[in-house]
């Protein structure tokens, strides 16, 4: 009777032991699946991901775009003021244009017609615009959700359909 007493022991020891294991693998698979969702997503939609870096390439070019107009306004302007500075009738017609007048010069303001100076084009303010992307804090808990879900996939009970 000691013998079979302690084979009933053994055997019980031994699918406890087998719930052990599953429970190991189903925790280790878990924690692997969540950490792979986790790279994935942060890799294709993170703040550093994929997707952030092809909007921060297309910021680029419109900056570069608006960079080279700068330029081109900058050197419409360099090129007016040498102009100002080397022909000093230019000079004089544009001070009487912002209503400067020489000694005994007078002005005659007709109503009508009005030329006043062009506005400046400065260029095209770009604001900075954070590329949408997915945070870091809604990652790790999509992945958490994730692991916990499938950890309690694997360690429910299965039922036995024997027919």
């Amino acid at each position: 009777m000691s013998l079979g007493t302690q084979k009933l022991g053994t055997s019980r020891s031994a699918s406890e032991g087998g719930g052990a294991a599953r429970l190991g693998f189903a925790v280790a698979f878990s924690l692997y699946v969540g950490l792979l969702v986790y790279c994935l997503l942060s890799l294709f939609l993170g703040p550093a991901g994929i997707s952030a870096y092809g909007r921060l390439e297309e910021r680029k070019e419109a900056m570069l775009v608006n960079l080279d107009r700068l330029g081109s306004i900058r050197a419409a302007l360099d090129a007016e003021l040498e102009s100002l500075k080397s022909d000093p009738e230019r000079a004089a017609l544009e001070a009487r244009s912002l209503g400067y007048l020489r000694k005994g010069e007078t002005i005659l303001l007709l109503d009508g017609r009005r030329e006043g100076m062009a506005p400046l084009e400065t260029g095209k303010v770009l604001p900075f615009a954070q590329p949408a992307s997915l945070d870091d804090a809604t990652l790790k808990g999509i992945s958490l959700g994730l692991c916990l879900a499938m950890m309690a996939f694997l360690v429910a009970p299965r039922r036995n359909r024997q027919r």
